[in-house]
């Protein structure tokens, strides 16, 4: 009876994985935000059956996406997508806190994004990166003709740094990838009564203290190390810690607002809208700096 329900379930679940793939490769908009629910079905299977269970669906649900769009994009649903939801789901069903969780599943996002890139390579003989690269270069070069010459902007140095800046780009989305997944597992889990390791509360959340050595360590490579091998580590370290200080400083601006604001659905709105402002942000991401050093919520060691 087990194993019936296993495979009913697995059965289930490949599918779901299947729609979810194919309508990220086929419906524009909509596809972009059903591609983060790829690794949910395989997560889930692996939590309530084992890994045998949700690597045989991960298998099933790449070789159906293999006969409907090509060797490509089913290699893209396992290394891409379902690899995280069974090592996601593996460290879940063995209780590993939430600190573990999304560090581990960072390092496979992280390593499945550079294998897949590198088995694109062997078998079409091109870098996909390079080639979304010279694509993106040319949306800039086509987008900036519309403006006056004078204006300034260098598409050239523009392209330069987004190459420069690739493995923090790369760090960035591993880690977005991760967390959402996690956050998104862990809602539907409560309506399917599953247990997910509890997480921090937002307004609670600070950064160890090597993250801020390295945010220091970044800037004195930026400075000293200029357009040397050390600059352009210095510029990842940057971007890398910003992030993640832009996220405490959001989580400052949240609890101060939380003092007036009973509401967490306008609060969460508003700490978004002024997250993804560009000056605000680059205020945001100092007060998260800041945060660290002068203790602003006096949370520190609660």
């Amino acid at each position: 009876m087990r194993q019936a329900r296993s495979t009913v379930e697995g059965a289930f679940l490949a599918a779901l994985t299947v729609i979810f793939y194919l309508s990220s490769i086929y419906i524009p908009v909509l596809g972009f935000l059903l591609s983060f629910l790829c690794p949910l079905p395989i997560m889930f299977l692996t939590i309530r059956w084992d890994m045998k269970a949700g690597l045989l669906a991960a298998l099933v649900a790449s070789f159906i996406v293999f006969i409907f769009a090509g060797a490509i994009s089913a290699l893209t649903c396992f290394v891409g997508f379902t690899f995280l939801g069974l090592i996601m789901g593996l460290t879940i069903k063995r209780g590993y806190n939430f600190i573990e969780v999304i560090g581990i599943n960072t390092l496979v996002s992280i390593s499945s994004k550079l294998l897949l890139i590198g088995l694109v390579f062997l078998i079409m003989g091109q870098n996909p990166l390079s080639e979304t690269l010279s694509f993106l270069e040319e949306g800039l070069k086509k987008g900036l003709s519309f403006f006056p010459q004078e204006g300034g902007i260098d598409v050239e140095m523009i392209a330069s740094f987004i190459h420069m800046v690739l493995p923090a780009a790369v760090f960035i989305a591993s880690l977005f990838d991760t967390v959402l997944n996690f956050i998104l597992g862990s809602w539907i889990g409560k309506r399917l009564d599953i247990k997910f390791p509890p997480f921090p509360p937002f307004e609670n959340l600070q950064l160890p203290r090597s993250i801020f050595w390295a945010f220091a360590l970044g800037w004195l490579f930026v400075l000293f190390g200029g357009a040397t091998f050390w600059g352009k580590i210095g510029l990842n370290l940057r971007m890398v810690t910003q992030v993640l200080f832009l996220v405490q400083g959001a989580s400052v601006v949240y609890y101060f607002l939380g003092k007036y604001i009973r509401s967490r659905f306008w609060l969460t709105i508003i700490v978004v809208f002024v997250a993804l402002q560009p000056l605000l942000s680059t205020i945001l991401s100092w007060v998260g700096v800041f945060d660290f050093c002068f203790d602003l919520r006096k949370i520190r060691g609660k």
